[in-house]
């Protein structure tokens, strides 16, 4: 048994949150003593099973580096862990130089996408700490990442490992619904919610509804100021869905409208419950996922235009998104839960 520490945001809900509580929940199942120590705090959104300890009245508002770097160091010392795996950059910079000095290494998973910019202060920051210190490993999520982040961090150990997927429960009582389904978190311009609400707008066929889930309906206002007077009705704001799985069951389609994702965490839970999957072709993420007219559909990255052709077809053809969403079940045994536990383990272990 080894002593793991995951140093990641916290449990609350986003893409980093989910992928960072997996991971720490995969390495205890595999029998390893784990601690998350989170560097803001927040309640709780996804079960963490793992020990979980997060700053006491400070990292409210902003982060307090001297706070902070006091913090991590001092856990650190008390765990003293076998390995230490930090989610994203910053996070790693910081704990990078929090342990300055000792004989603590740290291994980073990289999330954002690579062409994601960092304000200049924190790319700045970031820069000159992996300088003074250099990391011990870093993890891509995608080959095409993995390129990226050579070039950044220079001389270390390198690997490609996909997100693990949690345990996805699937619903086989559970008909399927006229929904067009949409998940993540708003006022992100990445998450191009917007160029979903675009192609809605053209889509003739009145039955069915768009839905996200991550949302309220107040912040969801700017969407709705895109939308043509006759869908607004048919728009749906969940908010935070807790049972998620059983929305992944209900939808007839779902949509990864992205931008730019590090890896599309949403995209890959849908295709596991077994949705019929479309997703714009974005640099890093759903052509490792997608089989493009096989377990989903691929389109041109932004062109909200050529998914309102492929959503107008496919909300026609009932026997395509069966197809699909059977198909798409399979990606299950690459995402596969201990496997993907077991990999980062043999790479920082």
């Amino acid at each position: 048994m080894k002593k793991i520490v995951v140093i990641g945001p916290n449990a609350g809900m986003g893409g980093v949150e989910r992928a960072s509580t997996n991971i720490a929940n995969g390495f205890l199942s595999l029998g390893h003593d784990v601690t998350y120590i989170s560097l803001i705090p927040e309640s709780p959104f996804f079960k963490l099973n793992s020990k979980y300890i997060e700053p006491n009245g400070f990292n409210l508002y902003s982060i307090n580096f001297y706070k902070t770097f006091k913090y991590i160091r001092k856990q650190i010392h008390t765990i003293n862990p076998d390995a230490i795996l930090c989610f994203t950059k910053f996070y790693a910079a910081l704990s990078n130089l929090a342990l300055l000095f000792t004989k603590y290494q740290i291994y980073v998973t990289e999330r954002s996408s690579p062409l994601y910019k960092w304000p200049i202060k924190i790319e700045l920051f970031c820069k000159i700490v992996f300088k003074i210190k250099k990391v011990k490993g870093v993890i891509s999520q995608t080959s095409i990442a993995s390129v990226y982040h050579k070039k950044y961090y220079g001389k270390t150990k390198y690997t490609v490992i996909p997100n693990v997927v949690r345990d996805i429960k699937i619903f086989p009582e559970i008909e399927r619904q006229k929904i067009i389904l949409a998940v993540g978190r708003f006022h992100d311009d990445c998450k191009g919610f917007d160029l979903l609400v675009k192609a809605f707008n053209r889509i003739q066929n009145t039955e069915w509804r768009l839905v996200f889930a991550g949302g309220t309906r107040e912040e969801g206002k700017y969407l709705l100021d895109l939308a043509n007077e006759n869908i607004k009705s048919r728009i749906d704001f969940l908010g935070a869905v807790k049972n998620i799985d059983m929305l992944y069951a209900k939808a007839g389609i779902f949509v990864m409208p992205s931008r730019s994702e590090g890896f599309p965490n949403a995209l890959a839970e849908a295709l596991v419950a077994g949705c019929c999957c479309v997703s714009f072709d974005f640099v890093a993420g759903p052509r490792d996922l997608i089989e493009d007219g096989f377990n989903g559909v691929l389109i041109e990255a932004q062109n909200y235009v050529k998914l309102e052709e492929k959503l107008s077809e496919l909300v026609n053809d009932k026997v395509s998104r069966d197809l699909y969403g059977f198909r798409a079940r399979m990606i299950k045994n690459t995402l596969e839960y201990t496997k993907i536990s077991e990999m980062h383990l043999n790479f920082i272990i």
